[in-house]
């Protein structure tokens, strides 16, 4: 079975997506975290993707009417 790829949405401190990265460390869950995207600029969960070498980007959602409907256009286009 293929390695999963995943990509995380955050705005906050990113303790989810820490527990999915201890849980990939310690051999789990077999993912991988390939980008991490935070809705807040100075978000805690792009510290923590930082440290573990994942690539992460701030995401201005203003221009979109919603923040899921500029989230998941960003996400389209990040890949």
């Amino acid at each position: 079975m293929a390695t999963l790829k995943l990509g995380v949405l955050g705005s906050g401190s990113g303790s989810n997506m820490q527990s999915i990265v201890d849980a990939i460390e310690k051999g789990e869950l077999d993912a991988e975290v390939k980008l991490v995207l935070a809705d807040v600029p100075d978000a805690k969960i792009l510290d923590r993707a930082k440290r573990h070498g994942i690539p992460c980007r701030y995401l201005d959602c203003v221009p979109w009417k919603t923040k899921l409907e500029g989230q998941r256009r960003m996400s389209a286009s990040a890949f």
